[in-house]
């Protein structure tokens, strides 16, 4: 094993479901980093961070459960310290319908708990590794951060838990510009990987009892993985969260940024407790084929930029909503009298925004036709089915 200065702890079990055994888990996970008074003083404002992307219910498996929300609530007020809730979902969806269909709404009354805008608070600009951005100051102000994720599949960033979850402290109007400004997966994994590094959470607790597969983070499909991962170390839990679903780590754009000197040499430091992601018997999810542009070499990428690309293709399925033309930072897609949207592909940065937004799963990301005859995908993701 590794000297003891060099271990990066991630607590990995099984747990089924949002009852009794939720607590049991987590409780364990705590236990292995001293318990949460040994991270929490008393008196502190805890900001607890979860995944409200949009207006889902918590069985869909698009943010996080509330269940997991509610015991990490309970366990701050007994260390003593005060509990907040905040998030910052898309910009293209009504906060207090967020709020209302995702169950913190009914979660944050029954505890008696302060549930915060983002939006309203403030921001501040933060200007770090050549990048600029805002981060909200309710983030910033905040004694100690516990970041909650939900464990799922991403058309952009081939996975999103711990480390892309820290995207949400920044105020959901924002980040259409950031879209913008950081179109390429490269540049967006880096700005992934700087809003983490100063917004560092102290705890991640990962929702992995329901999870998604496919084209994540909201148009994927719903996988019972039956996990609870607990971790002081945000970017530890997200390669041991690569490697149970099948995940090259390689893939993540801003796992390269984080992993120095190199994601290999990370990956060695990391001690699994107190179950191997081998021994709990998870099958690989299915990815987005997305996946392979991160994993594309630069060089080549740039070679032929003009012919690697991938944009959004809409289907019947479609409602009509048009919640991606508000979502797209580019105005690629636009609106034509009472018709699906048009999509101007000239525009697409394909930051899949728009996929990430549609309520209906009527958006899915095709790739170029180059891109499809290096892969030898035919589909925007590999659909065949795999047993359970």
């Amino acid at each position: 094993m590794n000297d003891t200065k060099t271990k990066r702890t991630v607590y990995l079990t099984q747990c089924r479901d949002y009852g009794a055994s939720l607590d049991t888990a987590i409780s364990a996970g705590l236990s292995a980093f001293g318990g949460i008074s040994s991270l929490i003083r008393k008196g502190q404002k805890v900001l607890i961070k979860p995944n409200m992307l949009t207006d889902r219910s918590p069985e869909e498996a698009v943010t996080t459960h509330p269940e997991v929300v509610r015991c990490l609530i309970r366990k701050v007020r007994e260390a003593g310290a005060t509990p907040i809730i905040a998030d910052s979902p898309s910009n293209a969806v009504k906060l207090e319908r967020v709020w209302e269909k995702t169950g913190f709404r009914r979660l944050c009354d029954e505890e008696n708990i302060a549930l915060l805008n983002l939006e309203l608070a403030g921001s501040t600009q933060v200007d770090m590794n050549g990048m600029s951005f805002n981060i909200s100051k309710t983030v910033l102000e905040a004694d100690f951060i516990i970041n909650v994720p939900k464990v799922k599949t991403h058309v952009l960033t081939s996975m999103t838990a711990a480390v892309k979850n820290m995207y949400g402290t920044v105020p959901g109007f924002m980040k259409t510009n950031l879209h913008k400004s950081y179109p390429t997966s490269k540049e967006f994994g880096k700005l992934i990987a700087t809003i983490y590094e100063k917004t560092k959470p102290g705890l991640n607790v990962a929702d992995g009892i329901y999870a998604m597969e496919g084209n994540g983070p909201s148009g994927g499909t719903r996988v019972d993985l039956g996990i609870i991962a607990v971790s002081t170390d945000a970017i530890a839990m997200d390669i041991v969260l690569c490697r149970a679903m099948g995940i090259e780590p390689a893939s993540v754009t801003y796992l390269k940024h984080l992993c120095q000197p190199s994601l290999s040499t990370v990956e060695q430091q990391i001690e699994v407790i107190p179950n191997s992601w081998q021994t709990l018997g998870i099958r690989p999810v299915r990815q987005p084929s997305t996946n392979v542009l991160n994993l594309i070499p630069g060089w080549f990428a740039r070679l032929v930029r003009p012919l690697i690309w991938i944009r959004p293709a809409i289907d019947n399925k479609c409602v009509k909503c048009y919640q991606c033309i508000k979502a797209c930072p580019a105005k690629a897609l636009i609106r034509q009298n009472d018709n699906k949207p048009l999509l101007v592909p000239d525009n697409c940065i394909g930051c899949c925004c728009c996929h990430e937004v549609c309520p209906a799963k009527a958006i899915e990301m095709v790739h170029s036709p180059l891109v499809r005859m290096l892969t030898g995908k035919r589909k925007p993701y590999d659909s065949a089915k795999v047993p359970r």
